[in-house]
C-alpha cells in the first residue's frame, strides 16, 4: 500500500526507522517485552520439569538444567492415576469430548445464526444481537447455583452434557461476534450471482459462504477450543465423578492435594497439559492470524 509525499513521490506506508526512530525503537522494545513475559514461564516451567531433584534449584542462566531427566514426566503420569484416581488419558478424553462436542454445535449454530444476521433484515435484529453479544458479559459464576439446579432436575449432573450444555452457550455468543463481521466482509455481488443462477440461501450459504470463511472457521475454532479447554468452574461443580473430571479441575487437585508433589512432578504435570494447546496454535497459527486480521485492512 503506497501514499502521496508532496512532490507526486510514493513512500511505503508503515513505520519508517529514520523518520519514526522514537516510536520504533518503543515499540520493539515492548513487543520484546511481551514475547518474554509470554514464553518465559513456560520455558521455566518446562526447564523445572526435567530436571533431577539435585539440581532442582541450580541451572544455568535459569532455564538450561544441569542435569536433566524424564523421571518427573513418569511420576506425574502415575501420580494422577494413583492419587486422583483418573489417569491423563482420561483427562485428556474428558476434555477433548467436551471441548469438540461443544465447539462443533456452537459452530453449527453460530454459523446459521451470523448468516441471518448479515443478510437478512428483519424487526429487532440489531437489538437481538446486543442481547446476544451482551449475554457474554454475564459472569459464570452469577450462573452457576441456577445451572446447576438445572441440570440436576434433568439428571445431567455427571454426565458430559452438564459441561457441554452451558459451554455451548458460552461459545455461542463468541463465534456470532467473530463469523458475522467476517460474513459481511464478502462482496453481495458473489451472493447475487448465485441467487440469479437459482441457488437457495441454504446452497448460498453452504457453497459461497462457508468455502470463503475457511479462515475465519478456524480462527474461531480455535478460540472456542482455548475458551472451553481452559474451563474450570463449570467442570469442578458440575462434574464430582473423577473419572469425568477434565483437565484444569484435574490439575488443581494435583496442586492442592494432601500429599506434598514435588516441583519438578508438578511442572510435568503441567506441561503434560500444556503441550496439546501449543501444538494445536502452532500447526493451526496461519489460520489464526489470517482470520483475525481478515478485514483489517481493505485495499
Amino acid at each position: 500500500m503506497n501514499t502521496r509525499a508532496p512532490g507526486g513521490k510514493a513512500r511505503a506506508y508503515g513505520i519508517n526507522k529514520k523518520r519514526d526512530k522514537g516510536f520504533y525503537i518503543v515499540s520493539r522494545i515492548t513487543m520484546t517485552l511481551g514475547i518474554v513475559g509470554i514464553v518465559f514461564p513456560i520455558l521455566y516451567i518446562l526447564s523445572l520439569s526435567v530436571r533431577t531433584k539435585e539440581t532442582m534449584y541450580n541451572a544455568y542462566a535459569f532455564l538450561v538444567p544441569k542435569a536433566a531427566t524424564l523421571e518427573n514426566y513418569k511420576n506425574a503420569w502415575n501420580y494422577a492415576s494413583t492419587n486422583l484416581n483418573v489417569s491423563f488419558v482420561e483427562m485428556f478424553r474428558n476434555s477433548l469430548i467436551a471441548s469438540v462436542s461443544s465447539i462443533v454445535i456452537a459452530i453449527v449454530f453460530s454459523a446459521l445464526a451470523s448468516f441471518s444476521f448479515s443478510n437478512f433484515f428483519f424487526k429487532g435484529k440489531e437489538l437481538l444481537f446486543t442481547i446476544l453479544i451482551g449475554s457474554f458479559i454475564i459472569p459464570a459464576q452469577v450462573l452457576l447455583i441456577p445451572l446447576f439446579f438445572i441440570l440436576k432436575n434433568v439428571g445431567f449432573i455427571d454426565t458430559y452434557l452438564a459441561i457441554i450444555i452451558p459451554y455451548i452457550g458460552i461459545l455461542i455468543p463468541i463465534a456470532i461476534m467473530i463469523l458475522r463481521s467476517f460474513f459481511e466482509e464478502i462482496p453481495k455481488e458473489m451472493k447475487e450471482a448465485a441467487k440469479i443462477d437459482g441457488a437457495s440461501e441454504m446452497t448460498i450459504f453452504l457453497r459461497v459462504i462457508l468455502p470463503l470463511s475457511k479462515a475465519a472457521l478456524a480462527s474461531c475454532t480455535i478460540l472456542l477450543f482455548l475458551e472451553t479447554w481452559n474451563e474450570f468452574i463449570f467442570a469442578l461443580v458440575f462434574l464430582q465423578n473423577p473419572k469425568l473430571q477434565t483437565i484444569p479441575v484435574a490439575i488443581a487437585k494435583i496442586a492442592g492435594g494432601k500429599f506434598l508433589l514435588p516441583v519438578g512432578t508438578y511442572s510435568a504435570s503441567i506441561m503434560i497439559t500444556v503441550i496439546p494447546i501449543i501444538i494445536v496454535f502452532v500447526a493451526f497459527q496461519k489460520w489464526f492470524i489470517s482470520g483475525i486480521t481478515m478485514g483489517a485492512v481493505k485495499g
